[in-house]
Formats: C-alpha cells, sequence, structure tokens
C-alpha cells in the first residue's frame, strides 16, 4: 500500500515508518522543516517539508496516498501557545483531509488513520483540540464515503525504548534506573491504560488492514485494556530497577480536571483480530533492557 505518513521524526511515528517499510509499504513522509531524522537514519523515505499550506497539497498530489496515517501533535509541553496547539492538532489535519479530497476519486475510500486520545476533552487543551479534529474527520467521511474512509484510534498510555523524556513514563524509568535521590509525584490513584509500543504497531497494522469493516468512520480504543495506577506503574519500574530512588507520592496535586480512570475497551479490536502480547512488566522489563541494560 502507499501511505503518507505525518510525524516521522517523533517516537510513533518513527517506529510506524520502520514497521510499515519493513512489511512491504511504501511510506512517505510529512514533515515539518525542522524535523530531525535522528531516528530514522539507515532508512530511505520519500520525505516532504511542508512550511505553508500551498506545499502540503502538493506533496499529496505527488504520492496519491492510498491512506495517511496522522501521528504529528503538540502536547503542550514546550510552552506552545492555544494557537500553535490547534494548528498542530487540528488545521494541520483538516488541510490533509481536505488534500485528500481533492484527488481523483479512487476504486476505495482513502482511508485516514488518525492517532486520537482517550483522555477527556477537558482535562487539557491538547486533549480538547484532538478531540475536536477527531468530530470534523468524522464529519468529512461521512459526507464523502466514496472519497474518505476516518478511523480515530484512541490511544492509550503508550510507551517504550526510545520515547521522549517530556512523557511521564519515560521520566519514571529514568529516575528509577539512575537511582536518582527523590521522585516527586502525586498520590498515583490514577488508572491508566499502559500499552507497550509493539502492541502499538501491530494495532495500527490490523486497522490499516482491516479498516473497511469499521464503516466510513469509527472511534477505536487501543490499549492493554488493564488499568493499574500510576502508583503501581510507578512501583513496578522501581522494583524492576532495584532502584535506590526515594518514590514521594502525594507531593505533587493533581491537575486540574483530572481523568482518574482510562481504560481501552477493545472490543472493536478483539472483532479485527487483534489482541495485545505485552504485560506491563514485560514491556517495561525489555524497554528497561534496551535503554538502561545496567540497571
Amino acid at each position: 500500500m502507499k501511505i503518507l505518513l505525518t510525524g516521522g521524526s517523533g517516537f510513533l511515528g518513527s517506529a510506524l515508518a520502520r514497521h510499515l517499510q519493513d512489511q512491504g509499504h511504501e511510506v512517505a513522509l510529512l514533515l515539518r522543516p525542522a524535523s530531525s531524522l535522528a531516528r530514522l537514519q539507515g532508512r530511505d523515505f520519500d520525505i516532504g517539508r511542508c512550511a505553508d499550506d500551498a506545499g502540503l497539497p502538493a506533496f499529496v498530489q505527488r504520492v496519491q496516498p492510498q491512506a495517511v496515517i496522522h501521528t504529528a501533535c503538540a502536547y503542550g509541553r514546550q510552552g506552545e501557545t492555544l494557537l500553535q496547539l490547534t494548528d498542530a492538532n487540528l488545521r494541520l489535519g483538516l488541510a490533509l483531509l481536505q488534500a485528500l479530497q481533492s484527488l481523483p476519486v479512487a476504486e476505495a475510500p482513502r482511508l485516514f488513520l488518525n492517532t486520537g486520545t482517550a483522555l477527556p476533552a477537558e482535562v487539557s487543551p491538547y486533549a480538547l483540540s484532538k478531540r475536536q479534529f477527531a468530530q470534523w474527520g468524522h464529519r468529512m467521511a461521512r459526507a464523502a464515503p466514496r472519497q474518505l474512509r476516518f478511523v480515530n484510534v484512541e490511544l492509550e498510555h503508550m510507551y517504550g525504548p526510545g520515547d521522549d523524556a517530556s512523557k511521564f513514563t519515560t521520566h519514571v524509568l529514568r529516575s528509577c534506573a539512575r537511582h536518582e535521590p527523590v521522585l516527586k509525584l502525586t498520590a498515583g490513584e490514577q488508572r491508566r491504560d499502559f500499552i507497550y509500543i509493539d502492541d502499538v504497531l501491530s494495532g495500527y497494522a490490523t486497522l490499516l488492514e482491516r479498516a473497511a469493516e469499521l464503516g466510513a468512520s469509527a472511534d477505536v480504543p487501543l490499549g492493554s485494556s488493564t488499568a493499574p495506577t500510576v502508583r503501581e506503574f510507578v512501583q513496578t519500574a522501581h522494583r524492576l530497577c532495584r532502584s535506590r530512588t526515594e518514590l514521594q507520592f502525594g507531593a505533587v496535586p493533581y491537575r486540574p480536571g483530572e481523568a482518574m480512570h482510562c481504560q481501552a475497551d477493545l472490543a472493536q479490536m478483539y472483532r479485527l483480530g487483534w489482541s495485545p502480547r505485552w504485560s506491563l512488566e514485560q514491556g517495561l522489563q525489555h524497554t528497561l533492557e534496551l535503554e538502561f541494560p545496567q540497571a
């Protein structure tokens, strides 16, 4: 399949680019002008760097993708303004959808596989903007079912080797593996569905292959279907590292609107023949072996 992938310089996007290429797909990457290719060293991809609205539709026209996998986003962790968040999480996706609609009608609708969020909209501007884009995607696909198929992946809390340092999971693992003196945390009562990166990759591959079974548009939860507490996640990482770090639960307040229970309902994924393979302990152990072999 000919696939256009956004966010290829990020943790998920780069892992998907390599995985899909290994499966024999033809992968083109849409990147920001300043995006690093460090995670893609040794690989050869068709790359388009688009700095404005004119460049994006031209690249889509040249690639003529059968599917778009959209992973590019902004979390708000780098001091982005609300306008920058909506540009990355809403406007870019709309521009891609419009560019797809401008292509000649194909034998089958072109698939837009969107990386959404499992978080409620009220949790953060990031979650709100991601939820708003999913609503637009559903609307556009249902209005033009011969042109578009929109699948919104409600992705739970992904982790794995090589993930961004700004992520909570990475921060915990690095702090424990390096035996930082103190790790300040919330009370840790929140329940989170942690999914290992290899399960995410196989989940996307399943959706790419069987999206037609989901209709014109669908929201599809993707996670492990288990929901340990944040405290349990941290304590498991601490134990696997044999860490000397002091865990200070309750030192950090919950953020306003904190989601207290996130857990994927995998009924749709089970029907498509997919199920997670990695337990939390296995995923954490593998991540530590690859990133901190001395831990």
